[in-house]
């Protein structure tokens, strides 16, 4: 009697321990569930908060992180000069492309929150478990390209009204001798070879893939913030 009633006791012990350890499966498991849909809705959040801050008068010219300058060859020659503030016409060219970028990039919001809201639970969860950059780098992988495209009409159309696009080629002609090297700086002229040359009507396609990589790096410092939000979740889960 006593052996069974010592068998029943060890049964029961263990349906017990499988009883809690299926309880803390679960609770886990419902855990890393919250812990995904928290970062969806932060990413989300995120994701506006970086287009507002874009969307403002000087959100890319005040802003090292993403201002954008001038594209090669010109942005060379001013760069080499250091005179961009003793050139006005190349300083009003670069504010007028900010400009365009600031103007263009709320088209932008809702590509990249639409890709979060169409994220699985696997793909959310992975994100969750993945390097601090992780979902940028996939924001900007599957929709890189069609940021740029959507941001493409709208910042030539801003590059048109505001003249960019016509002070960027006069720009380029007075930089340029007529043998093609380009004009000396300082007396010192430099040499022929460029990176890839931005014509006037590539001007465009400059400044929206600029934009672009822009906004992907304010989301990338979101993420960070985000991560380091949900690890004090983790860190103390009775908050």
């Amino acid at each position: 009697m006593r052996v069974i009633a010592l068998v029943l006791v060890m049964l029961l012990t263990s349906a017990c321990a499988s009883m809690f350890d299926n309880m803390s499966l679960a609770a886990q498991t419902k855990f890393q569930q919250m812990l995904a849909n928290r970062f969806a809705q932060k990413l989300t959040a995120g994701i506006d908060l970086a287009v507002r801050q874009l969307a403002v008068k000087g959100g890319f010219l005040d802003d090292p992180l993403v201002r954008i300058l001038l594209p090669p060859p010109l942005g060379l020659v001013i760069d080499v000069a250091r005179d961009l503030n003793d050139n006005p016409k190349a300083a009003l060219l670069e504010t007028l492309m900010n400009r365009a970028a600031e103007n263009a990039i709320p088209v932008a919001g809702p590509i990249l929150k639409n890709m979060v809201a169409n994220m699985d639970a696997e793909t959310l969860q992975k994100l969750v478990d993945s390097p601090r950059s992780a979902a940028t780098d996939l924001l900007m992988a599957e929709g890189g390209q069609a940021v740029q495209l959507a941001l493409l009409p709208a910042v030539t159309q801003n590059l048109q009204e505001n003249g960019a696009i016509t002070l960027y080629g006069d720009l380029l002609k007075a930089s340029q001798k007529p043998t093609g090297v380009l004009a000396s700086v300082d007396g010192v002229e430099a040499q022929a070879v460029e990176p890839q040359a931005v014509s006037p009507d590539q001007l465009g396609q400059y400044v929206a893939e600029q934009a672009a990589g822009g906004l992907f790096k304010k989301v990338a410092t979101r993420e960070l913030a985000i991560r380091d939000s949900l690890n004090n979740i983790v860190a103390s889960p009775q908050e």
